[in-house]
């Protein structure tokens, strides 16, 4: 009588740890230069290129206390009116950018990369107010700057 082989258990998984916050604690604002720390070289580059366009589109630009999951972040505001915000998230530059229906409707998605559609696909809120969390690296800024302008043109 030939006995089956007891396949051995799988080993149990690791827990994921949770993605650290980059700047956590609300009495200690980052500065400028701890942010851009941070950053890779080619990161650091797009980011600067951003903040130079909304600058140039007289955005003021503060850091904003999003709370203990998320952090400090940059926050880009016009005439009181939220544009976006840009904050590490999970040691990766996102950008964070609420359009309504109107400025939808200026975006060409099409024209968008694969990292911008891929930002639509998972965009959070309603059809009246959608939230696109995008990825800076590679392609992405790209896509951030073209949603941005289709903000731009609401509120100015």
């Amino acid at each position: 009588m030939v006995k089956a082989k007891a396949k051995a258990p799988a080993p149990p998984e690791k827990p994921r740890a949770a993605p650290k916050v980059a700047f956590p604690k609300k009495a200690q604002p980052p500065t400028d230069a701890e942010f851009a720390a941070r950053l890779p070289a080619q990161v650091g580059k797009r980011f600067e290129v951003l903040r130079t366009f909304l600058k140039k589109q007289g955005a003021a630009e503060d850091f904003f206390y999003y709370g203990p999951r998320s952090g400090w972040a940059y926050r880009y505001l016009k005439d009181d009116q939220s544009l976006c915000s840009i904050l590490l998230s999970a040691g990766k530059l996102v950008g964070i950018v609420a359009l309504d229906g109107a400025a939808q409707s200026k975006v060409t998605w099409d024209g968008l990369s694969d990292v911008g559609r891929r930002a639509r696909k998972l965009a959070h809120g309603t059809p009246a107010l959608l939230w696109l969390d995008v990825p800076l690296d590679g392609t992405g800024a790209i896509d951030f700057k073209s949603l941005l302008k289709a903000k731009l043109a609401r509120v100015a």
